[in-house]
């Protein structure tokens, strides 16, 4: 945790007016980046796969989850999978991982937003659908069958509303759909109203209050320190957390129940 970080959290719970608050934070952040922004960033030796080089390249551009990009692009990858659902696309930087696996692996790519984000991918065998992803559910055995696609899911990507009720009903709605090599991927698992990034540079976002987290804590009956990177077993699952960027979560099911 960087000393900028430190003091921003230190400012964040003084009892100055918020208005007052707001502007030191946003000073204090624009020096830190300022600083990071003066050190030289590594660009990294080719890895021999064209397109996690492409991945790397974008988690460069600082946005709320650029730091997962390399991570979401290998561990979906290393699943081969048949059929990956994206939660929620917004500018498609999930999306752009994601598009690169599905283009490896003869995947399909169904992505889902509220808003239209038809424009963010340009690949013609990618199928963005604009509808509510509650509702999408609904039909979406329905709307396999039609498209004669088994609604079986090997990658679930989920990054919607953030709250806890929508991610509650999210678990319930698309779970059933996973396959039994399936992975979950879960963003905005650590928001605070300042965040920070592997580089040291930070960011501000919308608290959620610890949405996402709640309703993994409910489902999966177990309470974790989402500001600290960790691994653990629980219910099938393998869970790993990185708390940097606003928060990352995998969940990955295991062929044999590990819990004694």
């Amino acid at each position: 945790m960087s000393f900028f970080f430190k003091l921003v959290k230190t400012v964040n719970k003084t009892g100055v007016s918020p208005a007052l608050k707001t502007k030191l934070v946003a000073v204090l952040i624009k020096i830190n980046n300022i600083i990071v922004d003066m050190k030289k960033r590594s660009k990294g030796r080719p890895t021999g796969l064209q397109e996690l080089d492409e991945i790397i390249i974008k988690s460069q551009e600082r946005t709320v989850i650029n730091d997962h990009l390399p991570l979401l692009f290998i561990e979906s990858l290393r699943t081969n999978p048949g059929l990956i659902v994206e939660l929620g696309v917004e500018t498609g930087q999930s999306t752009f991982a994601l598009e690169r696996v599905a283009r490896l692996c003869n995947s399909k790519l169904v992505s889902v937003d509220l808003a239209d984000c038809s424009n963010v991918c340009r690949w013609e065998d990618w199928i963005f659908i604009r509808k509510n992803d509650l509702e999408f559910a609904e039909m979406f055995n329905g709307w396999c069958k039609e498209n004669d696609i088994e609604p079986e899911i090997d990658i679930l990507f989920i990054d919607t509303e953030h709250h806890y009720e929508q991610t509650i009903k999210e678990i319930r709605q698309w779970f059933p759909y996973l396959s039994k090599r399936a992975k979950v991927f879960f963003h905005d698992s650590n928001v605070k109203p300042v965040y920070q990034r592997k580089d040291g540079s930070l960011g501000t976002s919308r608290d959620f209050k610890r949405g996402v987290t709640r309703a993994l804590e409910e489902y999966l009956d177990y309470s974790f320190n989402e500001e600290e990177d960790f691994v653990a077993f629980k219910n099938g699952w393998l869970i790993r957390h990185w708390a940097n960027c606003n928060g990352f979560t995998m969940l990955e099911k295991l062929e044999a129940p590990v819990d004694r």
